[in-house]
Protein backbone atom coordinates (compact mmCIF):
# COMPACT_ATOMS: atom_id res chain seq x y z
CA UNK A 1 0.00 0.00 0.00
CA UNK A 2 1.14 3.16 -1.06
CA UNK A 3 1.08 6.11 1.83
CA UNK A 4 2.01 9.91 1.66
CA UNK A 5 3.02 11.57 4.56
CA UNK A 6 4.06 15.23 4.04
CA UNK A 7 5.38 18.03 6.43
CA UNK A 8 5.10 21.92 6.47
CA UNK A 9 6.69 24.76 8.34
CA UNK A 10 9.31 23.22 10.18
CA UNK A 11 12.08 25.46 10.45
CA UNK A 12 12.63 29.15 10.74
CA UNK A 13 14.95 31.42 8.88
CA UNK A 14 18.67 31.06 9.78
CA UNK A 15 18.12 27.39 10.64
CA UNK A 16 21.10 24.42 10.06
CA UNK A 17 17.83 22.71 8.44
CA UNK A 18 14.58 22.81 6.53
CA UNK A 19 11.87 20.37 6.33
CA UNK A 20 13.14 18.95 3.16
CA UNK A 21 16.06 17.48 5.49
CA UNK A 22 13.24 16.55 8.51
CA UNK A 23 11.27 14.50 5.56
CA UNK A 24 14.38 12.56 4.77
CA UNK A 25 15.14 11.63 8.69
CA UNK A 26 11.79 10.80 9.13
CA UNK A 27 12.06 7.96 6.25
CA UNK A 28 15.14 6.85 8.34
CA UNK A 29 12.89 6.02 11.33
CA UNK A 30 9.98 3.82 9.53
CA UNK A 31 8.76 0.91 11.25
CA UNK A 32 9.84 -3.06 10.07
CA UNK A 33 8.16 -3.61 6.95
CA UNK A 34 7.66 -0.08 5.44
CA UNK A 35 9.84 1.10 2.89
CA UNK A 36 10.65 4.58 1.47
CA UNK A 37 9.92 5.22 -2.55
CA UNK A 38 10.54 8.71 -2.46
CA UNK A 39 10.56 12.58 -1.05
CA UNK A 40 9.63 15.19 -2.86
CA UNK A 41 9.49 18.44 -2.58
CA UNK A 42 6.27 20.43 -3.52
CA UNK A 43 6.32 24.15 -4.30
CA UNK A 44 3.30 26.27 -3.52
CA UNK A 45 2.31 30.06 -3.42
CA UNK A 46 4.60 32.63 -2.64
CA UNK A 47 2.33 35.86 -2.07
CA UNK A 48 2.36 38.45 0.36
CA UNK A 49 -0.79 37.15 2.17
CA UNK A 50 0.72 33.51 2.95
CA UNK A 51 3.52 33.62 5.69
CA UNK A 52 6.38 31.04 4.95
CA UNK A 53 10.15 30.76 6.13
CA UNK A 54 12.01 31.31 2.92
CA UNK A 55 10.41 29.40 -0.45
CA UNK A 56 7.26 28.08 0.66
CA UNK A 57 7.27 24.71 -0.13
CA UNK A 58 6.45 21.17 1.77
CA UNK A 59 8.44 18.05 1.42
CA UNK A 60 6.09 14.98 1.40
CA UNK A 61 7.81 11.02 1.46
CA UNK A 62 6.24 8.29 -0.20
CA UNK A 63 6.02 5.21 1.00
CA UNK A 64 5.40 1.46 0.74
CA UNK A 65 3.47 0.13 4.01
CA UNK A 66 2.06 -3.50 4.41
CA UNK A 67 -0.88 -2.46 4.86
CA UNK A 68 -3.47 -0.07 6.67
CA UNK A 69 -2.77 -0.93 10.31
CA UNK A 70 0.33 0.81 9.62
CA UNK A 71 -1.26 4.38 9.36
CA UNK A 72 -1.73 5.42 13.00
CA UNK A 73 1.62 4.33 13.75
CA UNK A 74 2.95 6.17 11.13
CA UNK A 75 1.03 9.53 12.08
CA UNK A 76 2.28 8.71 15.77
CA UNK A 77 6.05 8.65 14.18
CA UNK A 78 5.35 11.81 12.50
CA UNK A 79 4.28 14.00 15.07
CA UNK A 80 6.96 12.24 17.59
CA UNK A 81 9.23 13.29 14.78
CA UNK A 82 8.05 16.93 14.33
CA UNK A 83 8.49 17.47 17.89
CA UNK A 84 12.15 16.25 18.32
CA UNK A 85 13.09 18.40 15.07
CA UNK A 86 11.16 21.49 14.59
CA UNK A 87 12.20 25.05 15.34
CA UNK A 88 10.80 27.54 17.88
CA UNK A 89 8.99 29.79 15.94
CA UNK A 90 7.97 27.25 13.36
CA UNK A 91 4.42 26.40 12.57
CA UNK A 92 4.39 22.87 11.74
CA UNK A 93 1.40 20.15 9.72
CA UNK A 94 1.58 17.14 8.99
CA UNK A 95 -0.55 14.85 6.65
CA UNK A 96 -0.73 11.12 6.17
CA UNK A 97 -3.04 9.77 3.33
CA UNK A 98 -3.35 6.14 2.14
CA UNK A 99 -4.17 5.83 -1.86
CA UNK A 100 -7.22 4.07 -0.68
CA UNK A 101 -8.10 7.48 0.66
CA UNK A 102 -10.26 9.62 -1.99
CA UNK A 103 -7.26 12.04 -3.16
CA UNK A 104 -9.38 13.63 -5.70
CA UNK A 105 -10.28 16.00 -3.12
CA UNK A 106 -6.44 16.92 -1.77
CA UNK A 107 -5.10 16.82 -5.59
CA UNK A 108 -8.25 19.46 -5.86
CA UNK A 109 -6.87 21.17 -2.61
CA UNK A 110 -2.77 21.06 -3.71
CA UNK A 111 -3.63 22.36 -7.19
CA UNK A 112 -5.80 25.50 -5.67
CA UNK A 113 -3.13 26.06 -2.72
CA UNK A 114 -0.47 25.70 -5.79
CA UNK A 115 -1.55 29.06 -7.71
CA UNK A 116 -4.22 31.12 -4.55
CA UNK A 117 -3.97 31.75 -1.35
CA UNK A 118 -6.17 28.53 0.87
CA UNK A 119 -6.64 28.61 4.37
CA UNK A 120 -6.47 26.16 7.42
CA UNK A 121 -10.12 25.96 7.31
CA UNK A 122 -9.81 25.04 3.53
CA UNK A 123 -7.10 22.23 4.69
CA UNK A 124 -9.41 20.53 7.44
CA UNK A 125 -12.07 20.32 4.90
CA UNK A 126 -10.46 19.03 2.21
CA UNK A 127 -8.48 16.31 4.35
CA UNK A 128 -12.03 15.49 6.48
CA UNK A 129 -13.41 15.05 2.90
CA UNK A 130 -10.79 12.71 1.92
CA UNK A 131 -10.85 10.68 5.15
CA UNK A 132 -7.08 11.45 6.29
CA UNK A 133 -4.92 12.49 9.17
CA UNK A 134 -4.17 15.88 9.30
CA UNK A 135 -2.54 18.05 12.24
CA UNK A 136 -1.25 21.01 13.96
CA UNK A 137 2.35 20.51 16.25
CA UNK A 138 2.77 24.54 17.48
CA UNK A 139 2.69 28.14 16.80
CA UNK A 140 -0.36 28.55 14.65
CA UNK A 141 -0.40 25.17 13.08
CA UNK A 142 -0.29 27.11 9.82
CA UNK A 143 1.87 23.86 7.90
CA UNK A 144 -1.33 22.22 7.95
CA UNK A 145 -2.20 24.01 5.16
CA UNK A 146 1.32 22.67 3.05
CA UNK A 147 0.82 19.64 4.36
CA UNK A 148 -2.06 18.63 3.02
CA UNK A 149 -1.35 20.73 -0.30
CA UNK A 150 1.83 18.82 -0.64
CA UNK A 151 0.26 15.05 -0.50
CA UNK A 152 -2.42 16.52 -3.33
CA UNK A 153 0.53 17.36 -5.57
CA UNK A 154 2.42 14.44 -4.45
CA UNK A 155 -0.60 12.24 -5.32
CA UNK A 156 -1.38 14.15 -8.69
CA UNK A 157 1.61 13.64 -10.23
CA UNK A 158 2.79 17.46 -9.59
CA UNK A 159 6.53 17.14 -10.26
CA UNK A 160 7.97 18.50 -8.02
CA UNK A 161 11.84 17.74 -7.00
CA UNK A 162 12.06 14.12 -6.16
Amino acid sequence: MRVYVCFDDTDVLGADRGTGKLVRWYTERLPEGCTTWGVVRQQLLVHPDVPYTSHNSSGCAVLDVPDASFLPVLAELGAAHIADHFMDGSDPGLCVAPETADLRVLIAFGDRAAIEVVTQADARAAAEAAGVHLSGHGGTCDGIIGAAAGVGLTAGGWAGRF
